[in-house]
């Protein structure tokens, strides 16, 4: 079976052929993987940061996100068939870092980490969504903005501050986001209401235009809390555990339930987020794509054709 893996701390991922092809055990699915996508955790593994915070089983296999249709299916498997194309995403450990979506195939327990795909999506837009989706819908319940509240999005252009963005616009906020010129016309058309000069100093300017400080920030790019652009009262929320604490600070951690993945498609399916690809990648351009992710500018994500 061919994955793109890391094998060891000492030398880059590659695209293997050798692996073995995973049997799925009772109440788990084998999804044949037809796409994926680049998320931070997948270039984080892959340039071995996470290497001091969880043990590591080599070979791991790379990738969260999964999109594919059902192979086979173990003892107890009760909603699910060969054929149904389905979509989700894998813990990065469980418990620990070894299995990823890179791979022809996977296994997936029925119960966790799956979900059916969203029927109007196509593979490749299925495969972008679950991971960074989710995190924005845990970011819209954490700061559940609303109409007139003014609303920071740092890191806009990536692929939670996309999902997150559209969301925040349609539930009526004023939507700020930092970014650069080439990225106004496409943070415009996902709904932000206000676009800064990503090169200035952020601070300066939200003081300059709001005094009184911003009612809501997502912040998915800082290490530590953006505390000085709040207002009193303000709330922040981050996926890098940089929110600090708080009753108004909410540490990001999606969760590939059953539940969410299924909230997550019936909003694909009926049009409240669009899924932006900035770019497609093949398994064998995997290498490429890390790259790309952690060198370039990105708008959206960056799918991943694994098969």
């Amino acid at each position: 079976m061919r994955a793109f893996t890391l094998d060891s701390f000492d030398a880059p991922p590659r695209l293997r052929d050798d692996l073995p092809e995973p049997r799925p055990a009772a109440n788990e699915l084998l999804v044949r993987v037809r796409t994926s996508s680049v998320n931070g955790a997948d270039a984080a593994v892959a340039a071995g940061v996470v290497r001091e915070m969880a043990e590591h089983t080599f070979p791991v296999t790379l990738g969260r996100d999964f999109a594919g249709v059902v192979e086979d299916t173990g003892d107890g498997v009760s909603r699910y068939q060969p054929g149904d194309e389905v979509f989700g995403f894998l813990p990065l450990t469980n418990p620990t870092v070894h299995d990823g979506s890179w791979a022809e195939l996977i296994s997936a327990p029925e119960d966790n980490s799956v979900a059916s795909k969203p029927a109007k999506l196509d593979m490749a837009e299925s495969g972008a969504a679950p991971l960074t989706g989710i995190t924005a819908l845990d970011a819209l319940d954490a700061l559940a903005p609303t109409a007139g509240e003014k609303v920071l999005v740092i890191g806009a252009p990536g692929g939670v501050g996309s999902f997150f963005l559209q969301l925040a616009a349609q539930a009526g906020a004023h939507v700020i986001a930092p970014a650069f010129a080439e990225d106004e016309a496409y943070l415009r058309e996902l709904g932000a209401s206000e676009i800064l000069d990503r090169t200035t100093d952020l601070q300066a300017a939200i003081r300059e235009r709001y005094p009184d400080g911003i009612d809501a920030i997502l912040d998915v790019v800082s290490y530590t809390p953006q505390d000085a652009l709040l207002s009193e009262g303000g709330r922040l929320a981050s996926p890098l555990g940089a929110a600090g604490e708080g009753s108004r600070r909410f540490n990001l951690m999606a969760q590939p339930t059953p539940e969410n993945l299924q909230r997550l498609a019936e909003l694909l399916d009926n049009g409240a987020l669009r899924v932006p690809i900035q770019r497609r990648y093949t398994l064998e351009e995997a290498g490429e794509a890390l790259q790309a992710f952690a060198a370039t500018h990105t708008q959206g994500k960056l799918s991943l054709t694994v098969s």
